[in-house]
């Protein structure tokens, strides 16, 4: 029998046929997660602004540092091992099986470690409430851990409305339905704590149910094992290094400074790690899964990475800007007078936000590709730059950490930068001139706030803030309707209109 062999033109067709629907998949699951994580942002202020009321920055100051281990606890116990689910290319039961048994079982005894060392960690922060809440929280790890997993099971079956809405879910029925009453009837720091623990667990609940199909059962294969040992390893060691970086500045405050100024410090940034936040939920759960199944392709990563940073550009830097203007008002409006010591440190962190979201970009690259070691490297570089700058400020205050730490974020995303631009051959030029038209928009943001701030002086913090949102939104509409590529540039264009719905025509984009 004959064997009958495509040809060229109907690989070449099939070939851009997947790449259509890829995009396609990405901009419905771009579109939706960015929904859900806008809806959660938004939430999230208000909430904010709720607690910042009940609560004193001494008591966020305790929850806050008790949140911290928990997070790098958690991240240690994953081993990496969720991300070589997404990126791996040949993944099968066998596999899976194995990250959701190591994860379990690795959790479980780091939890049992941490219940056990419990005094020694409060005694080493200067927090001695840390003792029984980080037991009740070691409790937590293997829940936490069996959401990394689904998570990352449903991400590489591209199933981004089941993980997005399930996140929602849980982190509104656990901070509206819990920690806001529970902070109103007294329970100070232990309001935050349970809503953490509460939302883990509603998520667990839900992953099972819901995702139960793309679930498999523990189980330990040596051979599958050793296929992923040595990629976890590096994902491993670049999540730890990432975690580490996160906190390690909140640790030095708490430690040197003291919990009442953690808790102004974590506020501010807080507050302005949201849209960081928001675009780096998104590249976990949207952009870096999409980069992983075509990583081989070094073009189409050379503009992905491209486009990436014109649209990141184009929404942090005008956000940044505007941030920068209005700390005043957001601080006394959101959180209250009792906060006022939040501004300095909340300007100073907003003029850092692109840096932290084109980190990101940066991050996404070398993920997709399988490089989890030169990220591990990178993730080492910024979590000792971030050590080292905020241990030496410290003595000087809340204000000189939150400069030394902007300024290491900064020197570490032009570092990644420099090492992702040569593996996909993105060039210095190329990679300044992405960036000229959000930075032109964001200095007339900047002047547009302070003409605001000006015109309206004396009148009521909310109603400047108001204003400014109001002025600078319709001045943002209206350069994108006369053309989106005055904000965005030609890539980011190209990207806003791959995701907006062909009836968008009011849009211009070139």
């Amino acid at each position: 029998m004959a064997v009958q062999l495509d040809s060229p033109e109907q690989v070449n067709l099939d070939e851009v046929t997947g790449h259509k629907n890829l995009t396609r998949r990405a901009a419905n699951g771009l579109s939706w997660s960015g929904a859900t994580l806008l809806a959660r942002t938004f939430l999230n202020v208000l909430v904010t602004a709720v607690l910042a009321r009940l609560l004193s920055p001494q008591e966020y100051g305790v929850a806050g540092v008790a949140l911290i281990i928990a997070a790098v606890g958690n991240n240690i116990a994953n081993l990496g091992m969720s991300q070589v689910l997404v990126q791996r290319r040949d993944v099968d039961e066998r596999h899976i099986g194995t990250v959701v048994f190591l994860s379990m079982i690795i959790a479980a005894i780091l939890g049992l470690l941490q219940w056990v060392f419990a005094p020694q960690i409060a005694d080493f922060l200067h927090v001695p409430e840390l003792v029984l809440i980080s037991r009740l929280l070691a409790v937590m790890m293997v829940a936490n851990a069996f959401n990394l997993t689904a998570e990352a099971i449903l991400s590489r079956h591209l199933k981004f409305r089941i993980s997005s809405t399930a996140s929602l879910v849980a982190w509104i029925a656990s901070h509206i339905g819990l920690a806001i009453p529970l902070a109103y009837f007294g329970l100070s720091y232990w309001a935050l704590v349970v809503a953490y623990m509460a939302e883990a667990l509603i998520l667990a609940s839900i992953y099972f149910f819901i995702a139960r199909d793309y679930l498999v059962r523990p189980s330990f294969d040596m051979q599958s094992f050793r296929d992923i040992r040595r990629q976890s390893l590096g994902y491993s060691l670049a999540g730890i290094s990432s975690v580490t970086a996160k906190y390690i500045d909140n640790v030095i405050v708490a430690r040197l400074i003291g919990t009442a100024e953690l808790g102004i410090y974590s506020r501010a940034y807080y507050l302005i790690a949201m849209p960081a936040s928001l675009f780096g939920n998104l590249n976990k759960s949207v952009i870096f899964p999409l980069l992983s199944k075509v990583h081989h392709d070094k073009a189409r990563l050379c503009s992905a990475q491209l486009k990436g940073y014109a649209l990141t550009a184009a929404l942090a830097l005008p956000t940044s800007a505007f941030l920068c203007c209005f700390a005043k008002e957001i601080v006394l409006t959101i959180l209250g007078q009792k906060w006022t010591d939040a501004v300095a440190p909340i300007i100073i962190f907003s003029a850092a936000i692109y840096f932290r979201v084109g980190y990101r970009v940066c991050a996404a690259v070398t993920l997709a590709t399988g490089q989890s070691y030169r990220t591990a490297s990178m993730q080492i570089i910024y979590m000792a730059l971030v050590a080292s700058f905020a241990f030496f400020s410290a003595p000087y205050g809340v204000n000189a950490v939150a400069f030394s730490v902007s300024g290491a974020i900064a020197t570490s995303f032009f570092l990644y930068a420099a090492m992702t631009c040569r593996m996909t051959g993105l060039s210095a030029l190329d990679f300044a001139l992405v960036h000229a038209p959000p930075v032109a928009f964001a200095a007339v943001v900047f002047a547009t706030g302070s003409a605001v701030k000006m015109l309206l002086a004396g009148s009521p913090d909310y109603l400047v803030l108001a204003t400014g949102l109001l002025v600078i939104g319709t001045l943002s509409v209206v350069t994108v309707y006369l053309r989106a590529s005055l904000l965005f540039g030609k890539h980011g264009a190209e990207v806003l209109q791959t995701l907006t719905s062909k009836k968008t025509k009011w849009i211009r984009f070139a």
